[in-house]
Formats: structure tokens, C-alpha cells, sequence
């Protein structure tokens, strides 16, 4: 296991350090930071694992706090993913918890978990976003520090007022692997989406992939793949100008016959017939 190198060795010392992803594949193999570390998803799902507990969903409107020196890994969901990290400066906590108002955080960043986000702290989110959006980068750079000082204090006044909350059992790990997938699903139709590539990608096996997704939604995956593409060629064909075989590659089929047989299953007409003037 490395160490990562320190946070705050920049042109101007600060306490904090935030960092934002917004890829497809993120992951980082197990590892442990000289400082705390915050984690905040803004889209999509992570999956966290750490020394101390077993791997744990971290979806959006959640926080986790890993420890400084505390072992851990990170990985998203297959599909596009989005989360910020903030780094805390361990010395900050332990010498201004009190003066700053969050001992009670101060007294209990010995242990990891995940929270709900509060109302608060999706409006610092959003603050974030929009300044990031609309100023000038040389204005929002100005502002970051105090933006990091307010995230950082709800996150804390977050965690020492709620409760942790409970590892995900079993069935609700299945159900939100299933969602993912589904999101992965929707995102990627222009792939070539199959059992096999979809479960190389959730490293899971044809078999397991096939009995989860089947007990999660009463379909098996190769219907619910069709029906998406189904209903997102419709709204193309009633939406745009494109034709009907440009509408069958951009939802990953080839054939647009193959196309009107699943309309005509799911929906009852052909792409033509829907797209007709009534």
C-alpha cells in the first residue's frame, strides 16, 4: 500500500485541498492519505472499501469520512460519475475543533462511515457550481478557500449531528447494483450491450448478472435493454428529423427491420407508423 504524496505542499498553505472527477472509470486501488478525507458523489455511484468495513454504495445527497492513515480503495460505477473530494489538514481539527465549533467532529475522526447531506450543504454545492459556471477563473480560484471552509464545516456540524448510517445489507447492495446497471444501460445504448460485455464490465458473471437483474425487476436484461431502446428511438423519431436507420445506430442496432420488429412488440406500430402525421 503507497502513501499519496501530502495535500497542501502548494505556492500557499491552506488546511484544505478539494479535488473534483468527472470520468468514466475512475478507481484507486488501496491507498491511505496524510490527511482526512471527504468524499462527496455528485453523480453517479461509488463504491468505497476500507480497513475497516466491507465495500459500501456511496450514492449522490451522501458524504463519507475517511480517517487520515486509514487504508482504503475507491470505484465507480461503470457510466459517467462525478464527486468532489476534500482534504483536510488533520492539525486544522485536532488544534481549532474547538475554537471552530465542530469538536464533537474533532472527537470522532477515528472512524469512517457515510452520512445523508443536508439541505445546507447541497446549497454550498450549488454555490460552488454556479460561481465555478459564471465567474472568472481568476475570480472563483478567490473564493475556493472560503467555499472549502464552508463545505468542510457543514460536512463536520453533518457529522457530528446525524448518526451514521447503517452498512447496506445484502439486498439493498443488489438493488443498487441493478440500478446502476440500468443507468449504464441507458447511457451507453450506442455500445455493443450484451450479458457478456455488460457483466465484464460489473465484474460480474453471466450467470449472477442474469438472476439479479431478473429478481430486481421481475424482467430479464436483454428485454429491459430492448425496451429502453425502444422508447428512446421513439422520442428521436417523434423528436428530430433523423432517419429511421440513422435512429437504429444511434440506440446500437444495425438493422433497422430488427428496429420495427421491436416496436412492433413493445409498442404495437412500426417506426413509420408512429412517426406518420395524424
Amino acid at each position: 500500500m503507497a502513501y499519496m504524496s501530502p495535500k497542501f505542499n502548494g505556492p500557499s498553505a491552506d488546511v484544505f485541498h478539494l479535488e473534483t472527477s468527472d470520468t468514466t472509470g475512475y478507481a484507486v486501488d488501496w491507498h491511505a492519505h496524510d490527511c482526512h478525507m471527504l468524499l462527496l458523489p455528485r453523480q453517479g455511484g461509488l463504491l468505497l472499501s476500507t480497513e475497516s468495513s466491507r465495500t459500501t454504495h456511496v450514492a449522490r445527497h451522501s458524504i463519507s469520512f475517511v480517517p487520515a492513515d486509514f487504508a482504503h480503495a475507491t470505484q465507480a460505477a461503470p457510466g459517467r460519475e462525478q464527486h468532489m473530494t476534500l482534504y483536510v489538514d488533520p492539525d486544522y481539527v485536532k488544534h481549532q475543533g474547538h475554537a471552530m465549533g465542530f469538536q464533537n467532529f474533532a472527537n470522532q475522526v477515528d472512524r469512517t462511515g457515510i452520512w445523508q447531506t443536508s439541505e445546507t450543504l447541497d446549497s454550498i454545492l450549488r454555490l460552488h457550481d454556479q460561481l465555478q459556471q459564471q465567474a472568472a477563473p481568476e475570480a472563483f480560484q478567490r473564493q475556493l478557500p472560503h467555499l472549502n471552509a464552508l463545505l468542510f464545516e457543514e460536512c463536520a456540524r453533518v457529522i457530528a449531528c446525524q448518526p451514521a448510517r447503517q452498512p447496506v445489507g445484502e439486498s439493498r447492495q443488489q438493488a443498487l447494483l441493478v440500478r446502476d446497471i440500468q443507468r449504464y444501460v441507458r447511457e451507453n445504448l450506442d455500445a455493443d450491450l450484451n450479458i457478456e460485455s455488460i457483466g465484464h464490465q460489473f465484474h460480474l458473471s453471466r450467470r449472477h448478472l442474469t438472476r439479479i437483474f431478473k429478481a430486481e425487476t421481475n424482467e430479464t436484461l436483454l428485454d429491459f435493454t430492448n425496451r429502453t431502446r425502444v422508447d428512446t428511438a421513439a422520442a428521436l423519431l417523434c423528436g428530430t428529423s433523423l432517419t429511421t436507420l440513422e435512429v437504429s445506430l444511434a440506440v446500437g442496432l444495425d438493422s433497422p427491420s430488427y428496429l420495427a420488429r421491436l416496436f412492433k412488440r413493445h409498442l404495437g406500430v412500426t417506426p413509420s407508423e408512429l412517426r406518420k402525421p395524424r
